[in-house]
């Protein structure tokens, strides 16, 4: 049997339902609540960036145990089922991360209302003069 007929077996066997969904939904819950919470008290990038990593540790702590539990039930091993954890630990913390919007600044929302909207017209043609250069003629042997 195939790998993944194996897989599609075992999902069968389980009604189709992922073990971890649950834990997945409250750790990605909680870490878009962070994200609101963050935009709201107007967050600089920088402190955005230094208190993400430690926002909703049980979520997470729960998140990765359910991960491989998932792992062990397929056979896999403590090795492959932690680094199945971790990626997919890090893809739910890079798409909350990256839904973070900072606040701009006054001074450079006030340079961008001031800067002069960008030439729609076609650019001038550049005569072939200044593209090609002259050729020269190769000497004779």
């Amino acid at each position: 049997m195939s790998v993944i007929g194996s897989l599609v077996l075992v999902i069968a066997m389980q009604g189709g339902a992922d073990p971890t969904r649950t834990a997945r939904v409250a750790y990605t819950t909680c870490l878009r609540q962070y994200v609101a919470r963050a935009a709201t008290e107007r967050l600089s990038q920088e402190a955005f960036d230094a208190a993400f990593p430690q926002q909703c540790p049980q979520q997470l702590s729960a998140f990765r145990a359910a991960i491989i539990a998932r792992e062990n039930a397929l056979r896999a091993t403590r090795a492959n089922a932690e680094e199945t954890a971790n990626l997919e630990i890090e893809d739910s913390q890079v798409n909350q991360h990256d839904m973070y919007m900072p606040p701009q600044s006054a001074p450079a929302v006030q340079q961008a209302a001031a800067s002069p909207a960008p030439a729609t017209g076609t650019p001038a043609a550049t005569p072939a003069s200044a593209t090609t250069s002259a050729a020269t003629p190769a000497a004779a042997t």
